[in-house]
């Protein structure tokens, strides 16, 4: 089993000259209709990545990809799989045997994915070292825990998410040469980044700034022909989820990594301290029974680039005008609406879709809302709760305590979720809504029908049936393959017969009582003909060595494509 470093070390030389680098179920689900309920948004692939995939024929309107990209981009042949391993692969020593920052991006051409088999030939950037070796001097961090990666909406440049260290980074798809690192806000609650998503119009950047309870904005900054040249945090547009004296510690900051590339890097503005602790309705922004908990977990940007769903640890979720300078609060909803801990959503027939996921060790959560898009400008704003969801697929477990209420290990949890689409079906779009502990995966059937209150429910399938996910260094256990982001093939001789996703390793850093697997890796699930069911086909595997060599502490949290220009 090759270690990390020479893996990266076997990898380096191919990095080089590739990217021009120099360095059903047993408890049924209910499906709820009300009419005082709304359909929330279900977050869509890989942690929560976002695209709003059009037919073909165009009956759903303009392409999520395709609002920036030209079509040569949309519609390449080849593509690019990036994962992020957020295990640490600096410091690892006697003292610190699982290591104290770093991580690293494994980049997987399509050359080799598509192959029979898949050839497992990945270039391995360590993002300390290789991307982003200057982070602490700049920065006041090392860079830690590599969440996820979110392509541009044209696929030009990455997205790279640090919840740890509250990083953010640009890097150039292409050449795999860094260009900014910004570093997010610092309150009396923290400062990490969970999730950067891009606007479907390419414009700007919308960082969930989890413990420090902000939502921050990145403008995009381009010139008369549309080419980008810069990237600026306006820190004037941060908007702060609780509010009040004292909150803001540090302010963001920003690190060009090239000042000779023509893409600029810089902060503007400031952060502002003693915001509202109110809604504009005048409800507090964070309170035990309506909203106890306002860590920014997943915002979900609507293809308009103007509303961004925003959910939260602790239940509850609010609508953003990110417009707005700063941004502001156009719809709340409270944790009687919305449950906790959202990750996943999805644009799709003219609806948002997101879920919710287990907000704690042994508690079941598997929730599926549909929202309307219609929400008004700031200042104006909508009465609290309203409008209600459309629709609610609740899984009949959820609250239930594993050990307590339901058998051991028998509680759920739904994270990643993939938006795939069949032209010729009846039923055009399907969600594929991962669960990380049951290890399987529920298809649901979306379209613009007339009743838009029912999930129409296609179906169950589990990734344990073929045995491709086996066991590694340090776990007892197999089989185990623990799904979490993904994203749904729409290049290549696969084109729409796949989703990639990252599996879950034994030691994870993130969400532990729910996301411990067998296999760390790169999976490959192959698609029925119908693209309601599929198997674990394949898994690539991917290893970090503890300081003594006994444990494989790698851990995939998200899997994105990145199409290639033709």
């Amino acid at each position: 089993m090759k270690t990390w470093k020479s893996e990266l070390r076997s990898t380096r030389d191919a990095a080089a000259t590739k990217a021009g680098l120099t360095g059903m179920m047993a408890n049924p689900p209910t499906c709820l209709r009300n009419d005082n309920l709304s359909f929330i948004t279900i977050l869509l692939q890989p942690i929560g990545l976002i695209r709003t995939l059009a037919m073909r024929s165009g009956f759903f309107g303009m392409a999520f990809l395709g609002l920036m990209g030209s079509a040569a981009t949309i519609h390449a042949a080849d593509y690019e799989v990036w994962v992020s391993d957020q295990a640490n692969t600096q410091g690892i020593t006697a003292e610190a045997p699982s290591g104290t920052h770093g991580g690293a991006v494994r980049i997987y051409d399509s050359a080799d994915l598509e192959k029979t088999p898949p050839v497992d030939n990945a270039v391995v950037l360590d993002v300390a070292t290789d991307l982003f070796p200057t982070a602490k001097a700049t920065t006041g961090a090392h860079v830690a825990r590599i969440h996820g990666i979110l392509p541009s909406p044209d696929h030009k440049y990455m997205a790279l998410n640090f919840v740890a260290s509250g990083h953010l980074g640009i890097v150039d798809g292409e050449t795999k040469r860094p260009i900014c690192l910004f570093r997010t806000t610092g309150t009396s609650t923290g400062r990490q980044n969970h999730m950067g998503f891009w606007a479907p119009n390419g414009h700007s950047i919308i960082v969930a700034n989890q413990n420090g309870r902000m939502l921050e904005r990145v403008d995009v900054m381009r010139d008369s022909g549309g080419a980008v040249t810069g990237f600026d945090f306006n820190a004037a547009a941060s908007l702060d989820l609780i509010g009040g004296a004292d909150r803001i510690t540090e302010q963001p900051v920003a690190v060009d990594l090239n000042p000779e590339d023509g893409v600029a890097c810089k902060v503007s503005g400031t952060v502002a301290d003693g915001q509202a602790t109110t809604t504009p309705t005048g409800a507090l922004k964070q309170a035990d029974g309506i909203r106890p908990l306002n860590t920014v977990i997943c915002p979900i940007v609507a293809s308009t680039s103007q509303h961004v769903f925003t959910t939260l640890g602790g239940g509850g979720m609010f609508v953003i005008d990110m417009r707005s300078t700063p941004m502001a609060i156009v719809a709340e909803y409270d944790m009687n609406v919305t449950r906790a801990a959202g990750c996943g959503g999805a644009e799709a027939a003219g609806f948002m879709h997101l879920n919710t996921g287990t907000p704690g060790p042994n508690i079941s959560e598997f929730t599926l809302y549909r929202f309307s898009l219609d929400y008004p400008s700031a200042p104006a704003f909508n009465a609290a709760n309203t409008p209600s969801p459309i629709a609610v697929w609740a899984d009949a477990d959820n609250g239930k305590v594993a050990g307590a209420d339901i058998p051991e290990g028998n509680n759920r949890d739904a994270h990643g979720l993939v938006l795939v689409n069949n032209p010729t079906a009846e039923t055009a779009y399907y969600l594929h809504q991962m669960d990380r502990i049951r290890n399987n995966v529920e298809v649901f059937g979306i379209t613009s029908s007339r009743d838009n209150r029912t999930f129409q429910y296609a179906g169950s399938y589990s990734l344990t049936t073929t045995g491709a996910c086996g066991s590694t260094l340090g776990t007892t256990r197999s089989n185990d393959p623990t799904p979490d982001l993904g994203d749904f093939s729409v290049a290549g001789q696969t084109k729409g017969k796949r989703i990639y996703v990252a599996l879950r390793g034994p030691f994870p850093l993130t969400v532990s009582h729910a996301a411990d697997g067998s296999c760390p890796g790169l999976g490959i699930i192959t698609l029925s003909p119908n693209l309601t069911s599929g198997t674990l086909t394949q898994v690539l595997p991917t290893t970090v060595l503890d300081v003594g060599g006994s444990k494989n502490l790698s851990d995939p949290h998200a899997a994105i494509i990145r199409l290639k220009a033709k």
